[in-house]
């Protein structure tokens, strides 16, 4: 274990803003996906777990955006991170594990434009890098 996280955190400490971003996403995308395990396993402590986690992850990179310059764009990735806090909380408290799905495909749609932003290697300084 102690492996890995030296290995994440060269990964983070190495990283560009825009491959910090895709890491964040990953981790997000992740974290829903163990919750769906855990609540149809019945399994509520990783349920909580991951939850809690995709809701800080989604927490930050909303807290991230640079809502003065970013315009539109800011604007509406603030609005989906709200979208996907309320599904995740919904899907917490009405243990539906489909109500994740939503949330999982945005995050992945929108983390592979990030991913693509990072192979060219772009600064997208507009939404608050």
């Amino acid at each position: 274990m102690v492996g890995a996280h030296a290995y994440a955190t060269t990964q983070i400490s190495t990283a560009s803003s825009v491959q910090v971003v895709v890491l964040l996403y990953d981790g997000a995308i992740s974290s829903m996906k163990l919750a769906q395990e855990g609540m149809v396993a019945l399994n509520f402590h990783d349920k909580a777990r991951f939850l809690d986690r995709a809701l800080r992850v989604v927490g930050e990179l909303s807290a991230s955006l640079n809502m003065e310059d970013g315009g539109v764009v800011a604007k509406d990735l603030r609005r989906l991170y709200e979208y996907i806090q309320y599904e995740l909380t919904q899907a917490n408290l009405k243990n539906e594990p489909s109500r994740l799905e939503s949330p999982i495909r945005c995050m992945s749609e929108i983390r592979q434009a990030w991913q693509e932003l990072a192979l060219r290697g772009d600064q997208a300084q507009a939404v608050g890098m």
